[in-house]
């Protein structure tokens, strides 16, 4: 298992490394995807020379370029898609995260079959891209509070079921798994699906969230699930404080691991 840390900027990389993680999780904003390559240039060179790699990033798409709704700009929605994944390749990438709770809301009174087939289209503009990159596209199922299409996992599946591409699989987020009450076991059903997972480091710093956490491990276990895992709003800024948080991660997955 390799265990990586989402951070908003890259400036963060060092902190990420010296705190003893294996990767980065960064917003795709970061690439500068609707800016030139002269702009991004300085960009590459800092995360290519990067002592850890940003092997997962997150696509939040702007708050004006929807996926869903009677006005999708379809042209722009596959120039970001593509710069942003050959970007995000370029720099080390290896799965992207597919938020965007915003962007792929349903607008009030528009087809829900329809934005369900809005979504599909974008993930095969994402996919396609992706094929030529050496990426794979994680849908990530968002709690209702974010988004009002695709809030469990079962439906991420279905999503990506609906795509028909190798490359569009799920991503597991067991935060929102947990807020609406869903049962991490489905992570077992969705087994070959399984692209990336997110766990919250509240759960994992938690003693009372043990039952949770084994769960969780016994769940990833039985899916044959040992590739990223990115933790969730984790402590990186204390260099002792995350190197100890990272330390106890490891340990915590390895002995929930050998008692299930």
């Amino acid at each position: 298992m390799r265990f990586g840390c989402c951070v908003t900027s890259v400036e963060e990389m060092h902190a990420v490394a010296e705190a003893g993680y294996d990767y980065a999780e960064l917003p795709i904003a970061a690439l500068l995807p609707e800016r030139p390559e002269s702009d991004f240039a300085p960009v590459r060179g800092r995360l290519q020379s990067s002592p850890v790699k940003a092997e997962a990033w997150r696509l939040h798409l702007p708050e004006d370029l929807k996926i869903t709704g009677p006005e999708v700009d379809w042209p722009r929605l596959a120039r970001f898609a593509y710069t942003s994944l050959r970007r995000a390749s370029a720099v080390g990438g290896a799965v992207i995260a597919f938020c965007s709770g915003p962007s792929r809301c349903v607008p009030e009174g528009f087809s829900r079959e329809e934005a369900a087939h809005q979504v599909a289209e974008f993930l095969r503009i994402c996919g396609t891209a992706a094929r030529t990159q050496g990426i794979v596209v994680a849908i990530e199922p968002l709690a209702r509070c974010h988004t009002n299409l695709v809030n469990s996992l079962p439906e991420a599946v279905e999503s990506a079921r609906r795509v028909g591409l190798p490359e569009v699989g799920v991503l597991p987020n067991v935060a929102a798994m947990l807020d609406d009450g869903h049962s991490l076991l489905d992570i077992v059903d969705a087994a070959q699906w399984l692209a990336h997972v997110h766990v919250p480091a509240g759960l994992l710093a938690s003693s009372g969230s043990a039952d949770a956490t084994a769960e969780l491990t016994s769940a990833l276990r039985l899916a044959d699930y040992d590739w990223r895992v990115t933790i969730t709003d984790a402590p990186v800024a204390d260099p002792a404080e995350a190197r100890s948080f990272v330390e106890k991660t490891r340990e915590l997955f390895e002995r929930t691991d050998a008692l299930t």
